[in-house]
């Protein structure tokens, strides 16, 4: 498996390419402001072609480059159904900012039950709610790795104050969809460094019971 990561937009947020060299195929999970040219760059570098791209949740800072992948690459977009209802809310004016969210809508729905397929990857979907409705991981149990959007980072886990959020159920989702995946499974976030589950059972105060206050 290649991977890139590209952190970008207001918020420092992470979105990856993720590429299966041998049968040509590249997934984009998040797409940040401005990183669609340098994602179907960096595939067209790899000869392995962007198949789709996915949202982990619909948050805006995760999205703004959605349309523009769809434009140079013609590749449908997924996300859980849950989160549609978001992509018609002016998220960005929640922080004072003047983006216009992208017009772009799914064609693919991510559900758990249902893998995903690029390649000989084969992306396992965990949904997570709590951060916010329709937010879902996606694992890759050959390569060890899943990608948890807003669900958990190095040493924090998502804010649970904007519309749709549960702390509760945040905890809950990160006790038994990640944790279970195993330690040596690496976690790549929405935000910040990577880490490994591991790390983070030992750890992050808010699955040690020292945290109090969620993350980003």
């Amino acid at each position: 498996m290649l991977m890139q990561v590209f952190e970008a937009g207001p918020a420092a947020t992470n979105g990856y390419l993720v590429a299966d060299r041998e049968h040509g195929r590249s997934l984009v999970i998040d797409a940040p402001l401005g990183t669609a040219a340098a994602m179907v760059k960096q595939a067209r570098q790899w000869n392995a072609p962007i198949q789709c791209f996915v949202n982990t949740h619909a948050h805006w800072d995760h999205l703004l480059d959605n349309a523009e992948l769809r434009r140079l690459t013609g590749a449908p977009f997924g996300l859980h159904r849950d989160g549609v209802p978001l992509l018609e809310l002016p998220q960005p004016a929640w922080f004072g900012l003047d983006i216009e969210m992208p017009a772009c809508r799914p064609e693919m729905f991510l559900e758990e039950g249902r893998p995903l397929q690029v390649g000989a990857l084969r992306f396992e979907i965990l949904e997570c709610p709590g951060h916010c409705p329709g937010s879902v991981a996606l694992f890759e149990p050959t390569a060890r790795v899943v990608f948890t959007g807003d669900v958990l980072f190095a040493g924090a886990i998502g804010r649970t104050d904007l519309p749709g959020g549960d702390y509760a159920t945040l905890l809950r989702a990160i006790r038994q969809k990640l944790l279970p995946l195993g330690d040596d499974v690496r976690v790549f976030a929405g935000h910040g460094p990577a880490t490994t589950i591991g790390r983070e059972r030992r750890q992050n105060p808010f699955l040690t019971g020292r945290g109090s206050v969620s993350g980003l």
